[in-house]
């Protein structure tokens, strides 16, 4: 009878440490969380594709980021990274989004433009919430390109592509 009673006891505490693994296992601390969706839209150049990329990432708190990158840059060149209602083939240019503006340090190099932690976002006179779905179901383009201040100002698309229902 004794002997069943220290099984029955050591039954029980392994049953109990094996639980009390598993719960730790699940913490919300977990380092590794699962993956969330991206999508990736290219962008070309004049001469055809290989101009860089917009990644979408979705955050675990429902915001998102947006990473424009073109593949090569010229040392000090400033380059505007910009998001546009409608599609690349539009004739009329119409902002909604200035991303970012960089100055490239080096020539060859990638440079990139980061939107971090979308939220929401001003569209005309209109601040509506926006997530990864809201980006891509809306219609719009991105435009990556850079003011020469010479003599005359000329404005030189380095890549463009379409991202959302654009697509």
């Amino acid at each position: 009878m004794l002997i069943l009673k220290n099984r029955a006891l050591g039954l029980s505490l392994l049953a109990t440490a094996v639980f009390g693994i598993t719960l730790a296992s699940c913490s919300d601390d977990d380092p590794n969380p699962p993956a969330k969706r991206s999508k990736e839209y290219p962008l070309t150049v004049s001469t055809g594709t290989g101009g860089g990329k917009v990644t979408l990432q979705e955050l675990t708190d429902s915001t998102f980021t947006m990473t424009i990158r073109i593949d090569k840059s010229t040392k000090d060149t400033t380059y505007n990274f910009v998001l546009f209602n409608g599609t690349k083939d539009t004739t009329v240019l119409d902002t909604f989004h200035l991303v970012k503006t960089v100055k490239s340090a080096t020539t060859g190099a990638p440079v990139e433009a980061k939107w971090e932690n979308v939220k929401q976002i001003t569209i005309g006179e209109t601040t509506k919430k926006w997530n990864y779905d809201s980006v891509l179901k809306y219609r719009a383009f991105a435009r990556v390109a850079f003011v020469d201040k010479g003599a005359t100002v000329k404005d030189s698309v380095v890549a463009i592509g379409n991202i959302g229902s654009a697509q």
